[in-house]
């Protein structure tokens, strides 16, 4: 569907006074009061020290522990307050996420954009997991580029942000090298669960290896997942499945990502991290569903969104309090 420039320009305004709003909302909540804040405000206060130690240590150490991270905090601080970096970086985050995803959706799916953008398991990255959150944004600015250049720098730019977009970043280049060699759906589909159980079994280790920190510190846990999440995004699966061979080729990244989710989902205690760095993407390429399954899928969603938001009303902070 085709709009004359001034609906575009018009619409353009609505996604940025939106964006505005929700970035200033979230960027003034209570800097302290929400789980994980002691740590950021520690990042803003120390990454210089954490950055040398990683140096000491070996590029390897240095590379795989997040080094974009800690150098945004380090010249931010040189600026701000230990508390306005935080919520500097709460305020750039929200506010490109925002903006990116309304603004590259047709109007008519603002609605349905928006609710992706409520959803706990995202807009939990621009109140607790803000390094993530940061990542996030930089990715979508990569994602919703035409330009290859800027696309790659910044999926790993979002890489060396946090390193859950390590395992995008290839999974992402890994996909297209698939497509390039017109690998048919269904050998895909087999390399993507291959792959999924290999970075269940084995990604902590190569992690812990190349000195990662999330690999000493998750090794030895196993997932504590309830197995609802895995029965809600197998049916989300399947409704994919059901699309056109067009539809599953030009959205194959995302199914990837639901793939690497569902065969790792009861084996990798990190798996839902990797999964909400993309779940964006995974929620947007569900307007492309042609005829009644875009409405069965968008139902399909809603219920989940509810279901999810149900436990927390009530909560102090919606339950991401201290």
């Amino acid at each position: 569907m085709s709009y004359n420039s001034n609906d575009r320009r018009y619409y353009m305004l609505i996604c940025f006074l939106v964006a505005l709003t929700f970035s200033l909302l979230l960027s003034n909540l209570q800097v302290d009061a929400y789980i994980d804040r002691v740590s950021y405000l520690a990042y803003a206060e120390d990454s210089l020290l954490v950055l040398g130690r990683n140096f000491n240590s070996g590029w390897l150490k240095l590379i795989f522990n997040e080094p974009l991270w800690l150098t945004i905090n380090i010249i931010l601080s040189t600026i701000f307050s230990v508390e306005n970096v935080v919520r500097f970086i709460i305020f750039c985050s929200s506010f490109l996420t925002f903006y990116l995803v309304l603004s590259n959706v047709d109007k008519r799916f603002f609605v349905l954009a928006l609710l992706f953008l409520l959803l706990p398991q995202v807009l939990k990255n621009n109140i607790i997991h803000l390094r993530q959150g940061l990542a996030v944004a930089v990715f979508l600015v990569g994602w919703f580029s035409l330009n290859y250049k800027t696309k790659y720098l910044c999926f790993v730019s979002a890489a060396l942000i946090h390193s859950s977009f390590v395992i995008v970043l290839v999974g992402i280049v890994g996909v297209n090298i698939l497509l390039y060699l017109r690998f048919s759906y269904g050998l895909r589909s087999i390399i993507f669960i291959i792959v999924g159980l290999c970075i269940a079994f084995f990604g902590l280790y190569f992690a812990e290896l190349l000195g990662a920190r999330q690999g000493s510190s998750y090794q030895g846990k196993s997932s504590s997942a309830s197995g609802l999440a895995f029965i809600y995004w197998s049916g989300f699966f399947v409704l994919f499945t059901l699309q056109s061979k067009n539809f599953l080729k030009l959205h194959a990244i995302p199914t990837f990502f639901i793939l690497l989710y569902l065969s790792s989902y009861f084996f990798l205690p990190v798996t839902a991290r990797v999964y909400e760095s993309v779940l964006l993407i995974i929620l947007l390429s569900t307007v492309d569903f042609k005829g009644l399954y875009r409405y069965l899928v968008s139902i399909y969603f809603i219920f989940y969104f509810f279901a999810t938001w149900a436990p927390r009303v009530g909560e102090p902070g919606l339950g991401w309090f201290v």
